[in-house]
């Protein structure tokens, strides 16, 4: 039986592979675009935690409104109160102002105070009410 004998090939001296600067550069190419993708992924949380307090905010608000609503129209006056949702402080402050934008109307003004890492963040809702007789 004949051994088929494999044939031998120089290398070419570009053809080595890799060299330790160009090692060194990947690796440091590497470590920037990790660092982007890092500052990237933060915000993204920021930003959802932030959505998510905005969101409660408002729902908090429109149950405030809720609430002046189903009182009579005499006994809507102004009021503040505190909420404690996941650890988040919404202080909230309703005003009522009589004859407003009419006679026998009132125009209620709900808004919500709460602190973010990024600041103090406020919203607010606004309805009129009008006294209806039977």
């Amino acid at each position: 039986m004949k051994r088929c004998a494999t044939p031998s090939r120089r290398v070419a001296r570009n053809e080595r592979g890799t060299t330790l600067v160009e090692c060194v550069a990947a690796i440091v190419l590497f470590a920037i675009a990790a660092a982007a993708i890092g500052d990237l992924l933060t915000e993204q949380i920021q930003m959802q935690r932030s959505n998510g307090t905005t969101s409660t905010a408002i729902s908090v608000a429109a149950g405030e409104l809720e609430d002046v609503r189903t009182l009579n129209y005499g006994d809507m006056a102004n009021r503040s109160s505190t909420t404690v949702v996941d650890g988040v402080t919404y202080n909230l402050e309703t005003s009522v102002v009589a004859n407003s934008p009419q006679k026998n109307m009132k125009t209620v003004h709900t808004t919500v105070v709460w602190t973010e890492p990024t600041g103090a963040k406020s919203y607010t809702l606004h309805a009129i009410y009008t006294d209806v007789t039977h």
